[in-house]
């Protein structure tokens, strides 16, 4: 019922999960940062991807996913696996910070509302993760979480995820693979992982993210030769999964947000007050909602001249974020907002590309793709990302009502 309330709030379609057989597997794979225009546009891009190719053609396809808020890597990975909003499901931002799995987001205690995971246990089947967030301390068969006291790009140190993981696995993925010992857990080694799961343990749900796609596009922007370089390499990773899968598995592609190009950062705070206005402002990089009518008026006169973008409707924010607010605006093209009080108006932003906009952006879309034993190949419409449980259970044979 919160389901079908949200896509009705929401006005985006909803269609009916599949008819599949029960007792299907299901391998799940998340490309991080995996845009939709990456798939709508792939001829135009010249992207050479022959496995996603393959399975567009004989998938269940989405027309992008509109995200939830915020358009965020873990919340929305939480909202993937449990069918309700950040607000619900309680995981509001990614883990960080010193790593203490109290304190932040990386345990699944965090998460106040059934998962999928939880579902397939309770239904005596087993359950693998590898990098997926917020699974930490997680009921899951085999895990390899994604936790970290040390980064090198978007890779975990193997280090903390051997201190979470499931005991032994590394070990057993280590001898028979030995350059699974790397001291990062990277794409290259997350696929080993998966093999080594496909082919020895065939879990009846593999959950896997994909982290490197989204980590240049951080850094030199979407859509460039270098992040059309990445992702057809996440293609060649996801071809060495599919050719070990067995035939009773469903394949499953997602990803967690859309992509952006951004030039600089518009602090609203020292624009306002140079213009001689206080007051009321919450700010996130991909939206700014106040209550004082002062910033309303003074966003107003701003919106289409420059920083700040198009003037968020009321039901919008009910339906995707859960709050109200007197207005709150987007920012325009190639812009995120700051929160700065002091310093220049403008700033660099940092990164070429980010996410964190407004959900409803236009062509600011993830992805959905679905195939396997009973699931008709199809285009649908665009789904909203709370949908995408329902459809994940459906395949599987499972009912897993919130």
């Amino acid at each position: 019922m919160k389901n079908k309330m949200a896509c009705l709030a929401a006005m985006l379609l909803c269609a009916t999960p599949v008819d599949a057989a029960p007792g299907n597997k299901l391998l799940l794979i998340s490309i991080d940062g995996l845009d939709w225009r990456y798939l709508r546009d792939r001829d135009a891009l010249g992207l050479q991807i022959p496995n996603l190719r393959s399975l567009l053609a004989r998938s269940q396809v989405a027309d992008g996913v509109t995200g939830v808020w915020p358009t965020i890597t873990w919340p929305s990975h939480t909202t993937m696996i449990t069918g309700v909003s950040p607000v619900q499901h309680g995981i509001l931002g990614n883990a960080g910070g010193p790593l203490d799995i109290t304190q932040s987001y990386w345990s699944a205690a965090k998460i106040k509302v059934p998962t999928l995971t939880q579902c397939v246990a309770k239904a005596g089947r087993t359950t693998a993760a590898i990098n997926w967030p917020v699974t930490v301390n997680a009921d899951i068969t085999w895990n390899l979480p994604e936790v970290y006291a040390k980064r090198s790009g978007v890779s975990s140190d193997l280090e903390t995820v051997a201190r979470y993981a499931t005991p032994g696995l590394i070990a057993e993925i280590t001898r028979a693979t030995p350059s699974f010992a790397y001291r990062w857990l990277d794409d290259r080694t997350m696929t080993v992982a998966t093999t080594h799961l496909l082919k020895n343990k065939q879990p009846d749900l593999l959950l896997v993210h994909l982290s490197e796609t989204d980590s240049e596009q951080h850094g030199g922007g979407p859509f460039t030769p270098e992040a059309k370089a990445v992702l057809e390499r996440s293609d060649e990773l996801l071809g060495e999964m599919l050719k070990v899968l067995p035939k009773d598995y469903a394949v499953g592609i997602v990803s967690d947000h859309g992509f952006e190009a951004v030039d600089h950062i518009a602090n609203l705070k020292i624009m306002a007050a140079t213009d001689g206005v206080t007051g009321d402002m919450t700010i996130a990089g991909g939206l700014v909602r106040t209550n004082d009518p002062r910033v309303v008026d003074w966003l107003r006169a701003q919106a289409g001249k420059g920083e700040v973008g198009r003037l968020v409707p009321s039901d919008e924010l009910l339906s995707h974020g859960g709050f109200d607010a007197l207005a709150a605006f987007e920012p325009a093209p190639h812009v995120m907002f700051g929160n700065a009080t002091n310093g220049p108006a403008t700033a660099s932003s940092g990164n070429k590309g980010n996410h964190g906009f407004w959900p409803t952006r236009p062509d600011y879309r993830s992805v959905f793709l679905l195939s396997g034993p009973g699931v008709k190949p199809e285009q649908l419409g665009t789904l909203p990302m709370v949908s995408l449980n329902d459809r994940f259970t459906a395949v599987m044979g499972l009912a897993c009502g919130q």
